[in-house]
Formats: structure tokens, sequence, C-alpha cells
């Protein structure tokens, strides 16, 4: 997540920098999924933080916690579709091999979360 957050704040900083007059629209549409999704990436931070320095959160709220947590996660790999934006906006090739590599990532990422979940509770 942390990667995730730092490359697309730094596509907003660099790709806005170098916008031209009239800017293009698909890179401005790209960017503008990145700074919505900024401030989900950093919700993810703070209830993560929240949930590992407290020890009296009751069930309730942990349960809560962790919903809000995954839109936030959610939301937060969504923004990589903005970065397949950006990509294919560069060139079609490097949009398609990073859209494949996001894909596989997200495969990969979920499996090893649901294989660990299934472990612990074995």
């Amino acid at each position: 997540m942390i990667g995730i957050t730092s490359f697309n704040t730094g596509n907003i900083l660099f790709r806005g920098l170098e916008l031209s007059d009239p800017p293009d629209m698909i890179v401005v549409a790209g960017l503008a999924i990145l700074a919505s999704a900024l401030p989900f990436q950093a919700g993810f931070f703070l209830i993560d933080a929240y949930l590992k320095d407290f020890d009296h959160v009751d069930d309730v709220e942990y349960i809560m916690l962790l919903r809000l947590s995954m839109i936030c996660q959610i939301v937060s790999y969504l923004s990589l579709s903005a970065i397949v934006l950006l990509m294919w906006n560069t060139h079609q090739a490097i949009g398609m091999a990073f859209l494949g590599s996001v894909i596989i990532a997200l495969v990969l990422i979920r499996t090893a979360m649901t294989t660990a979940e299934r472990l612990a509770q074995i």
C-alpha cells in the first residue's frame, strides 16, 4: 500500500508539473483519479495504525474498522486504473504491460491473503 501511495503521489507531482497548455484531458483524468484516491490511502494507514496501537478495540468497532479498511484498500487498488490510463497515454505497449502486471499482482496478492487466512484458521 505504501508503494501505491508513493507512486500515485509521485505521478501527481511530476505529471502535474508537465501539463501542457491546453492540458491533455486523459492525463488530467488520470491525475484526478489519483488525487481522489489519496485520502482513502491515508485513511487506510490511519485505521491500520489505530488497530495496531490500541488493544482495547471491541469486536463491533474492530469489524467496522476492518470493513472501512477494506473499502480504502479497494479504492487504492482502483487507483491503479489511473496509472494504466497514464501509461497507456504514454504508449499502448507500456499501458498493456502495466495492465497485465497489475492483474497478475492483484491475483497473487489476493491469493496469498486468502491462503494466509485459511492457514490462520487451522
